[in-house]
Order: structure tokens, then C-alpha cells, then sequence
């Protein structure tokens, strides 16, 4: 691999620092929101998103930050594993609180069934599965078209599109996490991920958060 320039980890660097920000920031505002609400699954589906996301972000940042070289470090091992719980993570409130019933168990027992397989491999450091991962973290990511007319029938429209928006998203970033060469590539990669998960923290709030659940 490429080793990186100054100018290249003070810019990955910068953007793993915004994105800790925005992610307690994220986090104060949906639990300030759920808490009073007192309503159990909706504050349980946004605690498992918010710790899942935090991870994530803590993760990334002390890999990328501290041990960027050091392929065989807990950092790197622990970072990929935060990548398949925050898929999961994520998952959890829309499956939960807006899919609901059979179609949203079967969805996030499906998916943290996979995140969980994924996480167990990447912390033991099974090095031969390592090129499956991405198209293990895009398929689980994906498994939500499964569930589509359920899910279209309970979000919201502008719900539904940041959804769609935030999984664009990432899918394309994974062009820039897999092109080594070129310059910038990992501050680009993370930059993709951060819009991602903006658009899917604006998703939960308005369809979680601020929207009252139908029978709750």
C-alpha cells in the first residue's frame, strides 16, 4: 500500500475529527428527543444506532489516526468489526420502529446474524476473508430491498430517500476505498462514509425520532 503524505492524514484526520463531533452531536439530539418519549422500543432501537455509530467513529479514528500502518493491530481489527455492527446499528430503528412486525424481525435478524459473523472474523483475523468484505458489508447493507414494500408503506418520503441517499452512498465510496492509487483516497473514502451516515441519522430522526410510531 501507499504510504500516506502529511497533507493526506491531516485531511483524513480532519474529517474523522468532524465526523466524533457530529456523531455526539447526532447522539444527544435523537436521545434528547426518545428519552421523554418513554417509549421502550423506540429508545432501545436509537441506543443501539447511537452506540453503534460512536463506535464506529472511535474506531476509525484511533486505526487511521494512530495505527494506520500496523495491518495486524487491534485498531485495525476493531475498526472493521465497528463497520458490521454500524450496518446493523443502523438497521435497527427502521427495522424496528417503522418496518415492523414479521418483515423488520426477519430483516434485523438477518442482518445481525451477518454483522455478527462479520465482526467475529474480523476481531480473530481470518486474513483469507478479508477481500469478502466489502461485498459482505454492501450485501447486508442491500438487504432492506427485501423488505421494500413494508418499508415503503410505513416511512415517510423524505425518510424513504434518505435511506435510499445514505446506501448510495456508501455503496460508491467503496470505488474510493478499493482505489489505493490515488491521492487523497482515504480522507475521500471517510468522506462518503460521514455523508452516509448523516443522511441515515437525518432518516431516523425524522422517521424514528420526531414521527410517532403507529401503535405505540
Amino acid at each position: 500500500m501507499r504510504a500516506q503524505t502529511k497533507a493526506e492524514y491531516i485531511a483524513d484526520s480532519t474529517v474523522h475529527i468532524i465526523g466524533i463531533a457530529l456523531g455526539l452531536a447526532a447522539t444527544i439530539i435523537l436521545l434528547s428527543l426518545v428519552i421523554p418519549d418513554a417509549g421502550a422500543g423506540r429508545i432501545a432501537s436509537i441506543s443501539v444506532y447511537t452506540a453503534c455509530l460512536m463506535a464506529m467513529l472511535i474506531c476509525s479514528a484511533l486505526y487511521n489516526m494512530l495505527a494506520k500502518n500496523n495491518h495486524a493491530s487491534l485498531f485495525r481489527r476493531l475498526d472493521h468489526a465497528a463497520i458490521f455492527l454500524m450496518i446493523a446499528g443502523t438497521y435497527t430503528p427502521f427495522a424496528a420502529m417503522v418496518i415492523g412486525g414479521w418483515p423488520g424481525a426477519i430483516v434485523l435478524a438477518i442482518v445481525w446474524a451477518g454483522a455478527l459473523a462479520g465482526a467475529t472474523l474480523k476481531l480473530i483475523q481470518l486474513k483469507r476473508f478479508d477481500k469478502f468484505t466489502v461485498p459482505i458489508c454492501l450485501a447486508l447493507g442491500w438487504v432492506i430491498v427485501f423488505a421494500y414494500q413494508p418499508l415503503i408503506e410505513n416511512a415517510s418520503p423524505a425518510g424513504f430517500w434518505l435511506l435510499v441517499a445514505g446506501g448510495a452512498l456508501y455503496s460508491a465510496g467503496t470505488a474510493f476505498y478499493a482505489w489505493k492509487s490515488l491521492p487523497f483516497q482515504n480522507a475521500i473514502w471517510h468522506v462518503f462514509v460521514l455523508a452516509a451516515a448523516v443522511c441515515h441519522f437525518a432518516a431516523i430522526l425524522t422517521d424514528v425520532a420526531l414521527t410517532p410510531v403507529i401503535g405505540a
